[in-house]
């Protein structure tokens, strides 16, 4: 068991740090890196290991392998492709919305305005908190196809009794415009079709559902109170036992409203009046 924490905690801190597997470093880049950066005279065999690593090597005598390699290259030149990137989720965000403040300046709202924190969406991020691109035909991430079709995702939602009715109340399409199922729809082909759960939306609408409900409506903030972003983060964190990333929203005649809490990180933006 120490040896397979002893491992986890080398992984954990590999620099650059891991992005899938097999996770191969030649001279302290990528593998990946390597292939697209050193412009040789012949098309790389993609899983010919050995000669990444008699390419990259400068020594003046070179092993037996790489002599027998050199005999095999062709001299024809190519221009080296990028191999295409499939997309690594390292963690999710869910992200919640406070009604009164985004309806009072980002969003023209279809009344009543709900006063309790609603989700915005569930985000798949990368392991330097970048958003995973949407699936792309062009550059398939998964296979087979993920759902990309609002009516086949709203039938697949329907077929669970529970979540159907849950979605609108703890998911609902704040905007005047529109519907709870574009809404829904939205964040799932723009987080949601290369994500973990690319090939079960219906888990991935689930997922958020549960966590959501697991959480205090109000994220432990009281209605009418005045908050420093430093006081909602450690309320936050005291409640859930991680820091929000919090986004704030200018607006009149408030100068700045809480408008979103994302469980994750904490991200500063000065003082705010989260609940007016």
């Amino acid at each position: 068991m120490q040896l397979l924490l002893q491992y986890a905690n080398e992984t954990a801190h590999l620099k650059p740090p891991q992005e899938y597997v097999p996770w191969v470093v030649v001279n302290n880049q990528p593998l990946r890196q390597v292939i697209t950066s050193i412009f040789i005279s012949w098309l790389l065999d993609f899983e010919n290991f050995v000669k990444y690593v008699c390419q990259a090597y400068k020594g003046d005598h070179k092993p037996a392998a790489c002599k027998a390699q050199s005999s095999n290259l062709s001299p024809t030149i190519y221009a080296l492709p990028q191999p295409p990137v499939i997309p690594v989720v390292d963690f999710f965000k869910l992200a919640l919305q406070w009604p009164p403040s985004v309806c009072r300046s980002t969003l023209n709202c279809k009344l009543p305005i709900p006063t309790e924190f609603k989700i915005h969406g569930i985000w798949a991020q990368d392991a330097y908190d970048i958003p995973v691109p949407p699936y792309d035909t062009h550059h398939p991430c998964t296979n087979p196809q993920p759902t990309i079709l609002q009516s086949k995702l709203r039938k697949l939602l329907k077929s669970d009794v529970a979540l159907w009715n849950q979605l609108p109340t703890l998911w609902p399409n704040l905007a005047s415009t529109g519907s709870d199922i574009g809404f829904w729809f939205k964040e799932w082909k723009k987080h949601g079709t290369c994500s973990d759960f690319a090939q079960h939306p219906l888990s991935y609408f689930q997922s958020a559902i549960q966590l959501r409900t697991n959480l205090n409506p109000a994220m432990g903030l009281t209605r009418g109170s005045t908050y420093t972003v430093r006081q909602v983060a450690d309320i936050v964190f005291r409640l859930i036992g991680a820091s929000p990333q919090i986004s704030c929203n200018r607006g009149h005649p408030i100068p700045l409203e809480l408008a979103k809490i994302v469980p994750t990180y904490f991200t500063a933006c000065a003082v705010v009046n989260p609940i007016p």
